[in-house]
């Protein structure tokens, strides 16, 4: 059985996919069997200083063992689980019967029964690292974990950001469409339709034209971003939602799973996941979709699903648990918001077809993200769990008692949520504008007055399945805000006046600085006799943040208005390297060209940007 304790080798920032894996085969021969006799193997949230929340699933009922080993736990301790029953997360017919053209039926469905343990590990020392084993009759895994810092001893720390992986199992065979980007100077044209590249990797119809489909599949692009991200060992993982093609949708959870802990990689294992829900976690996919006004029950499954695999820390409305939450890493908080329902209720046939507003007219933000369904419907369908996100809501309430008290502590805060507010892309328009998409993330500009009041750092979230960054400046202070690219769905750009890409950029977001649609450049050369991709371009990817403590290497302390921390954001994305056939030789660790760096007083505010 596999044996994850000792700290694994660092990655080359090159990875050849096919190399890769067999060279896994041959350094961890057990890696598919690591989760033998676990549904899902042990994975890790709710980091602290003192404790960590391990949970793992089985296909029996079998009570499981959890030992620990490390600084002040002398000959371990051990815990006893008694799993429960997660029906929730049953297989439906529609599942059982499903066909994916490109696999065999059902290859990808697990055991017909799913039980949960979940153990909180507390009274732990800070910073420092554990083993742990988990056993469930001959089943048995190892990894380790490392337990946060204090916020008054700590040198740096690194974490990941990353939305809109959507996992399900067609992705093993799906090439996404592939949005055009302007082309460098002196570069060759991009492949047409008529090419070799759309012979192997096909084309497809988007913004009303014929355009390529990307070089990787959704999986080897969301494999190559997770093991790019392991390769740079963060302290933690956040992902601002759409984990899974369909909250109720089964075989997404457990592609999701494959990834972080299962048998295409184990990085949850050993790297906390800090998730918020996203639009995608309220569909039912082929169970029902988001149903009918008269029964919503796909959408009280899908955030059921949700629940069960996720147990944030208490908000102080049980009804509301893991919605949004706040976790302390250190000097570092990261304040999780559910950005999925506001109220009152809202729809694009709320407003006649004269009343809208066209262009770039923005009349206000509105008040809800989505346009799929009700509070009403969703409660009539038994649902309980719906958090509003608009000023005076117990939402709005909690997040702003959390952010006074992270600024009164001198925190350096990160808020993240699934609805971009300022996105140059397909959901960036409010629900009264002619083109909205009825899920833009507009409302969640309400925040912003209360970003800037507090300081935080930056706000982190996806759903245009774009890169972008965009800084708002109120009384309050300056604000970034990421849209934090794409784990491995969709490859889209920014969004245009009308059909095809040679219509007007929109340009509906005014704080809009980078996007890496419209700034990183296509350069294509032929190579071989075949053109090939060399830079720029949409990729798979992430934003990785480093917090550096500028004041731990000083003698003599800094002044209070002196820069003591420094935040560095950094746009990552996985570079597919092809051959002369178009085959995949590796994939490369690049970073776009805008990083940027924060500085911190004292306080823990912002006070400047390079």
């Amino acid at each position: 059985m596999r044996s994850v304790a000792a700290p694994r080798p660092l990655p080359v920032v090159a990875i050849a996919l096919a190399a890769a894996v067999a060279l896994l085969a041959a350094l961890v021969p057990t890696r598919a069997d690591a989760a033998d006799g676990f549904r899902v193997a042990p994975y890790l949230t709710n980091p602290s200083s003192d404790g960590m929340t391990i949970t793992w699933f089985t296909d029996t009922a079998t009570p499981g063992q959890l030992t620990v080993r490390g600084r002040g736990l002398p000959g371990g301790r051990t815990y006893t689980t008694q799993p429960t029953d997660e029906p929730t997360l049953d297989y439906t017919d529609a599942e059982l019967a499903q066909e994916i053209p490109g696999l065999e039926q059902g290859s990808w469905l697990r055991g017909p029964r799913a039980y949960k343990h979940t153990v909180d590990v507390t009274g732990l020392h800070p910073d420092s690292r554990y083993t742990y084993t988990v056993r469930v009759g001959a089943a048995r895994f190892t990894s380790h974990f490392t337990t946060a810092v204090t916020a008054d001893r700590w040198r740096s720390i690194r974490f990941v950001a990353l939305s809109d992986s959507e996992t399900e199992p067609a992705g093993r065979v799906t090439h996404r469409e592939w949005a055009p980007s302007p082309l460098a100077p002196g570069s060759e044209p991009r492949p047409g339709p008529d090419s070799a590249w759309a012979d192997t990797f096909g084309t497809a119809t988007l913004n009303g034209v014929e355009v390529l489909r990307y070089a990787l599949t959704e999986d080897e692009g969301f494999a190559a971003n997770v093991a790019t991200i392991e390769s740079r060992r963060p302290d933690f993982v956040m992902m601002p939602g759409d984990l899974v093609q369909g909250g109720g949708y089964q075989p997404g959870w457990d592609e999701f799973f494959r990834y972080g802990a299962g048998e295409v990689d184990d990085l949850f294992t050993h790297t906390p996941l800090l998730p918020a829900l996203g639009n995608w976690e309220t569909f039912g996919a082929l169970n029902g979709g988001y149903g009918t006004p008269e029964d919503r029950s796909p959408v009280v499954r899908s955030r059921a699903k949700y629940h069960v695999y996720f147990d944030g820390p208490p908000n102080g409305t049980p009804a509301h648990r893991d919605n949004y939450y706040r976790i302390d890493y250190g000097p570092i908080t990261v304040i999780t918001l559910d950005s999925t329902n506001g109220e009152p209720d809202d729809h694009p046939d709320s407003y006649a077809p004269e009343e809208k507003a066209t262009g770039r007219e923005y009349r206000g933000p509105g008040t809800d993200t989505q346009s799929n369904f009700t509070r009403a419907e969703y409660e009539a369908a038994g649902g309980t769990d719906l958090s509003d996100y608009n000023p005076g809501s117990i939402q709005w309430s909690w997040a702003e008692e959390q952010l006074a008290d992270a600024r009164a502590a001198g925190q350096v805060i990160f808020v993240q949520f699934h609805h971009a507010p300022y996105s140059s892309g397909e959901h960036g328009l409010p629900m009264d504008h002619v083109d909205t998409s009825g899920q833009g993330g507009t409302p969640m500009r309400q925040y912003q007055q209360l970003f800037a009041k507090y300081g935080v750092a930056a706000v982190l979230s996806g759903h245009s399945e774009m890169f972008e960054r965009s800084v708002v400046d109120s009384d309050g202070g300056e604000v970034v805000y990421f849209d934090v690219g794409i784990a491995g769905d969709g490859l889209r750009g920014e969004r245009r006046t009308g059909p095809g890409f040679d219509s007007p950029l929109l340009r509906y977001n005014d704080f809009r600085v980078w996007t890496a649609d419209q700034d990183a450049a296509e350069r294509w050369e032929t190579i071989d006799g075949t053109r090939q991709l060399v830079e720029g371009g949409k990729h798979y990817g992430h934003l990785e943040v480093n917090v550096t403590n500028l004041q731990r290497s000083r003698v003599r302390p800094l002044p209070p208005d002196a820069p003591h921390v420094a935040v560095t954001l950094t746009p990552v994305h996985v570079f597919p390297v092809l051959d002369a056939d178009y085959e995949l030789v590796r994939t490369e660790r690049r970073v776009y060209d805008d990083e940027v760096t924060l500085y911190r007083d004292a306080a823990g505010r912002v006070i400047s940007m390079g």
